[in-house]
């Protein structure tokens, strides 16, 4: 992440609880139940895009904790979703499971 793409909240603090919440994401599931929950958060993610994405689904496809911290990146910085709703929305999710 640079300061420019996500401004304040580019911080090593911040990017550490984005990872632990993808991991929490998938707790007490199998690794595929997990990884089908995180893919099910992100396209949920780009229906929030401002810039065309939304309503046009990339294909995103089960995914570990590593693989969907970068697809959150690519999420919020390049299809124009703001990290902050982003971030919130994944702590959302995961304090429902």
């Amino acid at each position: 992440m640079s300061a420019s793409q996500f401004g304040s909240f580019d911080g090593l603090d911040n990017r550490r609880e984005i990872m632990r919440l993808l991991v929490r994401l998938g707790d007490g599931l199998s690794s595929d139940q997990g990884a089908a929950r995180r893919a099910s958060f992100l396209r949920a993610l780009i229906d929030l895009s401002g810039n065309g994405f939304a309503g046009r689904l990339p294909t995103v496809t089960s995914c570990n904790a590593v693989e969907a911290y970068h697809l959150f990146i690519a999420i919020t910085g390049c299809l124009g979703v703001p990290i902050e709703t982003a971030a919130r929305r994944l702590e959302q999710e995961v304090a429902r499971r």
